[in-house]
């Protein structure tokens, strides 16, 4: 006789007390039902008994009782499962598991392949990936409430008016990036017990912290601090929640009281005497050596950041490349934002460019209709500051990668050259206006583009199907 078998997801605001009762009563009802049942919760203290991709696919119902958002929606994604409320649930669970049962998914096994499990490397980017795509919103919504001061600026006094204020809280805002970014990476790791520890980690990596308390001498350890940070009280939280075992009733003493102080504790130490003096003074040092530099300096850190950005179009590597430039931005003559938004959008273009190029003025003709009408879309991306539009070529073609780089790299050099500097964090239309020298940010542009284009073309006919 097959055993049938039930699995759910069980939240609610606080994570306390419906999120377990909801699941006692699918627990009870399945077992008096005979089946077999496996009940995620996401609690105060974090996720228990996560639910993997072989037990959501292997189960005969999926029930999510929750009243916030569920955490990895992407599991339940195409799976036929019930929504309900947990009160909901906890009045009428009968109803709501015949509901369940009703909905009709069939079990099934997954390959081997897609159980299983990521490396230490894969989780960590994760974490990381995770916490990006938090701050990423911050960044925007700070640099377009800058750049719409700015803008209107260049045409009318601003100061005493509102866009005053809106410059001001744009500057605030981006200031805020970092506190976010470690929040939501220990977030990834620990679940909502790491949000505010996280946050708190974050402010101490900043000019935040040093503005409030007035620190002379402070360097912000920046982003590698809040990656160190992020991740320290992830799994800080998680090994609290995981060692500290109370009597169910006394859960929220652990995780409102006991948990918050311990991590805060040895946090602030943590960050006083290890993370930020470490990273502080690497970040010192670089900062040293690249502005003594001067001219060479520049060039080369915006070698680095332009290299970075282009390597992977929005992976881990671009949004660290992104991050480690917003971080340095006004530190000093040398640090700008320049090369990290002309790599953004340099490849796209240029995709656009070889896709516009090909067979005409005598050229060859390696691309087909499909990369054609790709890099025409492309083109229209990079104009709008989207760097995805180019990923389809080098999923194609691998080798382009270091083409972009060299592109970014030498579009970058051009305006750098030409003493081309942007402070905003907006590419493409959105930002260009707000450079210095824009015709020489332009060229710089073109350059790069061209490179890149020139590369598509030479290195795409031996991937042309005949």
């Amino acid at each position: 006789m097959t055993i049938k078998r039930i699995v759910a997801v069980t939240a609610c605001p606080t994570g306390i007390a419906h999120t377990f009762m909801a699941a006692r009563k699918i627990e009870e009802w399945a077992k008096a039902a005979g089946y077999e049942v496996k009940v995620e919760t996401q609690g105060s203290d974090g996720v228990k008994h996560m639910l993997t991709p072989a037990d959501i696919a292997a189960a005969d119902a999926v029930i999510l009782s929750v009243d916030v958002p569920v955490q990895d929606p992407e599991r339940f994604e195409g799976v036929p499962h019930l929504d309900v409320r947990t009160q909901e649930l906890i009045k009428h669970t009968d109803l709501h598991m015949q509901k369940a049962i009703g909905l009709g998914k069939r079990p099934h096994q997954i390959d081997a392949a897609e159980e299983m499990q990521r490396s230490a490397y894969q989780v960590a980017i994760g974490h990381i990936m995770t916490g990006i795509s938090y701050m990423l919103p911050v960044v925007v919504l700070g640099g377009l409430l800058m750049a719409v001061a700015k803008i209107t600026g260049q045409f009318i006094d601003i100061k005493g008016s509102p866009f005053a204020v809106l410059d001001q809280l744009g500057f605030m805002t981006m200031k805020f990036m970092y506190p976010v970014f470690a929040m939501y990476l220990a977030f990834s790791i620990a679940g909502k017990p790491a949000l505010i520890p996280g946050f708190i980690g974050g402010v101490m990596t900043d000019e935040v912290y040093k503005r409030f308390f007035s620190l002379d001498g402070f360097m912000p350890s920046g982003f590698f601090g809040a990656i160190a940070v992020g991740f320290f009280v992830g799994y800080l939280v998680r090994w609290l929640n995981d060692t500290i075992r109370i009597r169910a009733q006394w859960t929220t003493l652990k995780t409102m009281l006991v948990v918050p102080l311990i991590t805060g504790i040895i946090l602030v130490l943590v960050m006083q005497y290890l993370i930020n003096p470490f990273f502080g003074s690497l970040n010192q040092w670089m900062v040293s050596c690249l502005t003594a530099a001067g001219d060479t300096g520049r060039g080369f850190y915006s070698t680095m950041i332009a290299a970075g950005t282009a390597f992977d179009l929005g992976g881990p590597i671009n949004k660290a490349a992104g991050s480690v430039a917003l971080g340095l931005n006004g530190m000093g003559q040398t640090f700008d934002l320049t090369a990290r938004e002309l790599s953004i959008v340099i490849p796209s273009i240029g995709v656009g460019l070889a896709a516009l190029l090909s067979g005409r003025f005598g050229l060859p003709d390696p691309l087909s209709g499909e990369d054609k009408m790709l890099g025409s879309t492309s083109l229209l991306l990079g104009l709008l500051g989207i760097s995805e539009g180019a990923i389809p070529f080098i999923l194609k073609n691998p080798k382009l990668i270091p083409v972009f780089m060299s592109g970014a790299i030498a579009g970058t050099l051009v305006a750098v050259s030409l003493g081309v500097r942007q402070s905003l964090p907006l590419p493409a239309i959105w930002g260009w206006p707000l450079a210095t020298n824009v015709p020489g940010y332009l060229l710089g542009i073109l350059s790069g583009s061209l490179v890149c284009a020139a590369g598509v073309l030479l290195l795409s006919k031996a991937t042309r199907p005949a």
